[in-house]
Formats: C-alpha cells, structure tokens, sequence
C-alpha cells in the first residue's frame, strides 16, 4: 500500500533511468544550436570555376533553399498575372495602359 501513495515527483520505477533522462535532458539543452562552421564549410565545398586568383565555390544549403524560393515565389507570381491577365479585362487594361 506504501508504493501507490508515491507522489508524481517520486514516480514508479528505478531511479537510476531518470537520473539517466535527466543528465541527457541538460546536456542537450546546453548544446549550442547556431554554431559558426562558415569557416569549415568554405573549405569543404568544391571550387566550381578558379580564374586570376578569384575562385567560385558551390554554395551552401542555406543559399541554395534562398534561392530556391525566390525562383518559385517569382514563377508563381508570373502564373498569377497571365491568368490575370486572360480572365480579367480590368487587369488587361491596366497592362496596356502601362504599356505605352
């Protein structure tokens, strides 16, 4: 009868896998998420074209997804406007308009 009236605290079950749980817990909450590897990642990246001295490395994850993004919110917006520009007269006029 003793060991249900165990408070939330205690728990039921060894204390050593808590410990364990708790121990990992503050490890990973003292790892640094944003580290600088800038440095590391310049050297580790192939050099496309090296012409007089300047050379042009492969650019990393983050530029990529960057640029990625922008090719796709600019082909969606040229989508928009030819449709735009087929089913709405306003829109059509607007264009000629701005045209001239």
């Amino acid at each position: 009868m003793d060991e249900t009236k165990k408070t939330m605290a205690e728990g039921i079950g060894d204390k050593t896998g808590t410990e364990k749980l708790r121990n990992a817990k503050s490890k990973k909450s003292t790892k640094k998420k944003w580290t600088n590897k800038s440095v590391q990642s310049t050297e580790d990246r192939e050099v496309l074209i090296k012409v007089a001295g300047i050379e042009y490395r492969a650019p990393g994850k983050r530029t990529r997804v960057l640029l990625g993004g922008i090719v796709l919110g600019g082909n969606l917006l040229l989508v928009l406007a030819a449709l735009l520009y087929f089913y709405n007269p306003a829109f059509k006029d607007f264009i000629y308009t701005v045209g001239r």
